[in-house]
C-alpha cells in the first residue's frame, strides 16, 4: 500500500509539472516548457500503467500467480532430444517436477517417431488459431532450412489447458559436431509474461504520446534516452537506481559525443572497440533506416561488475527528427540462457553414455559408425581396426549368482578392455558386448594389445576372474565398404577366441 500511496504522490506531482509547463509556455519559455511537457507525459503514462497493475491485484491472482511462479522454478518444463535419422526421441524433464533428482534431469516420456507424434498432438493440444503455423515450422524439413540460416529457432504459441489457451515458447537448437544430427527443443510456460505484456501494451497505448515510444517500451528499460537527431540534445528519463549510479545527465547536448566519453569509462574493456563503432552516430542511424531498429547486447561495468545488457534505438511514428533509444538489463535471461546450455551439455552426454560403465554407449555407436561410413564412402577415412569383445559367463553368473554380481562383471571386463586400448574409444553395444574402435597409436600396437589382452584373460581364468572373448579385424579398403563388414570379421574372430577359452 506505501508503494501504491507513493505512485499516487508522484502522479500528483507529474500532474503539477504539466501545470508549469503550460504556464511556461505562456510565458514564452517554450524550450523549458517543452522539456517539463515530456518528463510529464512520461511520468503520467509509467505511474498510470502502475496504477493499473495494482488495482487489479487480488488475492487469487496472486495465488495464481504463485503456483505458474513455482512451475516455472527450472524456466524450461520439457526438454525433448531428437535423433532425426530415425526421428526416435526422449523428453526430459529439467527442473525434477516429475521426480525428484540429484541432478534434476529426469525422462519422462519416448518415443518412436517425434514429428508423426507432433502432429497427432498439434491437433489435440495446440489453439486452433495457431495449429497452421505450428505444423509449417515444427517438421524436420523446414527445421533444418532454418538452421542452415541460424543456430536456434525460435516460436511461440498457445496450448489449451483446461480449456483455456495458455501461450507457451519454442526453442529448438541443432547439434553441431558429433550430435549435428539432434534436435533439441526446449518447452518452456511464458503464459503470464506474455499477457503481462499484452496488458501494458494495451494500458500504454491509451497515452497521448506513446506513439513514439511504444516500440521502445516493449520490456522494461533502466533507461530512455530521447534524442533530436539534428542538434544531438537529449532527454534522459531513469528508472533504474542502479543505472543512475553511473552518473549521466538528465539533459544533454550531444547524445553521440556523451556517449562515447562514457564508454570509456562504463563498457566492459572486451566490447569497448565494438561499441565504439556501433554507437556512431552515421552507423547507427544506417542501422535503423535499413533495418527499422538498432540492438546491440553488451556488457556494462555496473557496481563494479560486468553485466549484459541490450541497447535499442528506434525511430517514432511519423517523427524523423527523433530516435528513442533505450538500455535494458538482461543479465539474468543471459544467465538462464548459459544455465539452459549446460543442461542442454548433461542431457547429450548422458544420452551417449552406458549407464552402467561410463563408457560410450550403443547411440554413440550410431553416430560414429555412420559419420565412418560416410568418410569410407567419400575415401577420405584414415586406417583403422575394429576389436570385438564379448563377456563369457554372464548368463550363468545373473542365474546363479544374480544381476548385481553380473553387473560388477560387466563393469570389471570393461575395466579391463580400457586398460589395454588406453587411446582408444570404447562402445558397450549389448549386455555384455563391447566394440573398440582402434587408431594412431593403438593401431600401430595392435598385435601386442590384443595378445596383452589375451594374456590378461588366461590368467583371469586360472584365478576364476573375468574372461573375455575377443576378436580382431582391420579395414581393407579393397573390399570393406562400410563400417559393419569390418565388423563382422572382427566377430568372427572372436567367436573362434570363445569356442579356444571354452575348451582350455
Amino acid at each position: 500500500m506505501k508503494d501504491e500511496a507513493k505512485t499516487r504522490l508522484s502522479l500528483i506531482a507529474s500532474i503539477l509539472i504539466f501545470i508549469c509547463s503550460a504556464v511556461m509556455r505562456e510565458m514564452g519559455y517554450r524550450a523549458m516548457a517543452l522539456v517539463l511537457f515530456l518528463v510529464a507525459l512520461f511520468e503520467i503514462i509509467a505511474l498510470y500503467i502502475l496504477m493499473l497493475q495494482y488495482s487489479s491485484k487480488s488475492q487469487e491472482e496472486r495465488k495464481t500467480f504463485s503456483q505458474i511462479a513455482t512451475s516455472l522454478a527450472g524456466d524450461y518444463e520439457s526438454v525433448y532430444y531428437i535423433n532425426t535419422r530415425d526421428n526416435s526421441y526422449n523428453e526430459y524433464s529439467l527442473m525434477g517436477q516429475i521426480e525428484e533428482k540429484e541432478d534434476g534431469l529426469t525422462i519422462i516420456s519416448s518415443g518412436k517417431d517425434f514429428f508423426k507424434d507432433t502432429i497427432v498432438n498439434t491437433e489435440k493440444l495446440v489453439h486452433k488459431d495457431d495449429r497452421e503455423h505450428f505444423r509449417s515450422y515444427i517438421n524436420k524439413q523446414k527445421l533444418y532450412e532454418i538452421f542452415r540460416k541460424d543456430e536456434t529457432f525460435h516460436l511461440n504459441y498457445r496450448l489449451i489447458k483446461n480449456g483455456k489457451p495458455v501461450y507457451y515458447s519454442l526453442k529448438a537448437t541443432k547439434g553441431i559436431g558429433t550430435d549435428d544430427k539432434y534436435i533439441v527443443i526446449g518447452v518452456k510456460n511464458v503464459d503470464v509474461e506474455t499477457k503481462a505484456h499484452k496488458k501494458a501494451l494495451a494500458a500504454a497505448e491509451q497515452g497521448e504520446v506513446f506513439g513514439k515510444i511504444a516500440k521502445a517500451l516493449a520490456s522494461r528499460y533502466e533507461v530512455l534516452y530521447y534524442v533530436d537527431i539534428e542538434t544531438n540534445e537529449f532527454e534522459e528519463f531513469s528508472t533504474s537506481d542502479s543505472y543512475s549510479k553511473l552518473d549521466i545527465g538528465h539533459h544533454g547536448f550531444d547524445f553521440f559525443a556523451e556517449t562515447q566519453r562514457n564508454m570509456v569509462r562504463d563498457i566492459y574493456v572486451d566490447d569497448y572497440p565494438m561499441m565504439a563503432s556501433a554507437m556512431d552516430k552515421s552507423n547507427l542511424l544506417s542501422v535503423i533506416r535499413d533495418k527499422k531498429i538498432f540492438s546491440i547486447t553488451y556488457r556494462l561495468i555496473i557496481d563494479g561488475e560486468p553485466q549484459y545488457v541490450n541497447l535499442r534505438a528506434v525511430k517514432p511514428r511519423d517523427d524523423n527528427k527523433h530516435i528513442v533509444v533505450g538500455v535494458m538489463n538482461i543479465n539474468e535471461s543471459m544467465q538462464r540462457e548459459e544455465e539452459y546450455k549446460q543442461r542442454i551439455d548433461t542431457v547429450m552426454n548422458m544420452a551417449n553414455r552406458d549407464a552402467l560403465t561410463g563408457v560410450k554407449n550403443k547411440n554413440s555407436y550410431t553416430i560414429m559408425e555412420n559419420e565412418l561410413n560416410d568418410k569410407i564412402s567419400a575415401g577420405t577415412n584414415k586406417e583403422f581396426a575394429v576389436v570385438v569383445c564379448d563377456v563369457n559367463n554372464l548368463k550363468i553368473i545373473n542365474d546363479t549368482k544374480g544381476h548385481k554380481a553380473g553387473d560388477e562383471l560387466i563393469r570389471e571386463a570393461c575395466m579391463m578392455i580400457c586398460r589395454v586400448f588406453k587411446h582408444s574409444p570404447v562402445y558397450r553395444i549389448g549386455g555384455d558386448e563391447f566394440v573398440v574402435i582402434l587408431k594412431g597409436e593403438d593401431f600401430e600396437n595392435r598385435s601386442s594389445l590384443l595378445g596383452e589382452l589375451r594374456t590378461q584373460v588366461l590368467i583371469n581364468k586360472e584365478e576364476e576372474k573375468v574372461v573375455v572373448a575377443s576378436g580382431i579385424a582391420d579395414f581393407d579398403s579393397s573390399t570393406d565398404t562400410n563400417l559393419a563388414s569390418v565388423f563382422e570379421k572382427a566377430d568372427s574372430e572372436m567367436y573362434s577366441n570363445k569356442k579356444e577359452l571354452k575348451e582350455q
